[in-house]
């Protein structure tokens, strides 16, 4: 955990009565979990979470995710000289470790929900990690490359978890984290609305600050850092904006999820997801240009 966390209080609660607590020392936020852990998960990733069929979402969402994990695998691509072994932590369905094992890379993924883990392991035509990367065996500074994508704001301890990271990866590997912005513009002004919290799943919310405190705390140095993603950040506003009106929480996102029977008033949330997702897009970008994206991405190095 965090050392500084030694004062909480009280902040939000969300419907489903997920409530938040904040560091008074810096700020951060943190969903209050009570019960077991093993509780807790089953409330977090059991049910429809990953949707239903091959992948999570279908049509355009599907193709939207799928270029963005293209896009990242080429980004990073072009920062090495030559491929090299690459390591992707809550790999999902496996879409971005398909570009980069396509690009020359051997690739290593893992998951934690055995759906998704089959859907990688099909995706990608080989075996990956089913649980948690503490347990994953593997060899002393194995990989160049480690992804964590938007996967630290699940995790119950993220300063950990990055020393560990830092401890296995290659000599000037490269480790990519990505989380959304607690201090963007969209978490600020809807506040216990704002999408990206995504009760009960993410038990914390990081601003900007945050990230590059715990960077430092173990071991990391930021090289760079990235604030706009279309696969995130105008549905952040889209959804937020819905949640503010008093819609059923994250309606929209549920019902674009791939599923085996109808949602009843499907249709009705999808057209408004189209109507409101392209002019979205605006206030992404300004708040992106001033470095307040919704998501953050940052690429760092071992000091």
């Amino acid at each position: 955990m965090i050392p500084c966390w030694n004062i909480r209080e009280a902040l939000a609660t969300c419907e489903g009565g997920w409530k938040y607590v904040c560091c008074r020392s810096c700020g951060l936020v943190r969903l209050h979990i009570e019960g077991s852990e093993s509780t807790w998960r089953q409330l977090a990733y059991g049910g429809d979470y990953y949707g239903d069929g091959f992948s999570k979402f279908a049509g355009a969402i599907q193709t939207l995710r799928e270029f963005s994990a293209w896009r990242r695998a080429r980004e990073i691509n072009r920062l090495f000289s030559k491929p090299g072994r690459v390591l992707d932590i809550g790999c999902g369905e496996g879409l971005f470790l398909k570009w980069m094992k396509g690009m020359g890379w051997r690739v290593d993924g893992c998951e934690i929900g055995e759906q998704t883990v089959k859907r990688a392991e099909q995706c990608l035509g080989q075996r990956i990690h089913a649980g948690e990367f503490e347990n994953m065996s593997y060899s002393d500074h194995s990989w160049d490359v480690v992804m964590l994508w938007h996967v630290l704001e699940h995790v119950s301890n993220p300063v950990e978890l990055l020393k560990h990271i830092g401890s296995v990866i290659a000599t000037n590997g490269l480790l990519v984290v990505a989380v959304p912005n607690a201090s963007s513009w969209q978490a600020r002004l809807f506040g216990s609305h704002w999408f990206h919290l995504d009760p009960p799943r993410h038990r914390y919310s990081f601003g900007l600050n945050h990230l590059i405190r715990m960077a430092g705390q173990s071991g990391w140095k930021v090289m760079e850092s990235h604030h706009f993603s279309l696969e995130y950040n105008p549905f952040g506003w889209a959804q937020s904006f819905l949640n503010s009106l008093g819609w059923r929480r994250d309606a929209m996102y549920e019902t674009l999820k791939r599923r085996s029977k109808p949602v009843e008033g499907a249709w009705v949330l999808r057209m408004v997801a189209w109507l409101l997702l392209w002019p979205s897009v605006i206030p992404a970008v300004l708040e992106a240009a001033v470095g307040k994206g919704g998501t953050v991405a940052m690429y760092l190095r071992k000091v």
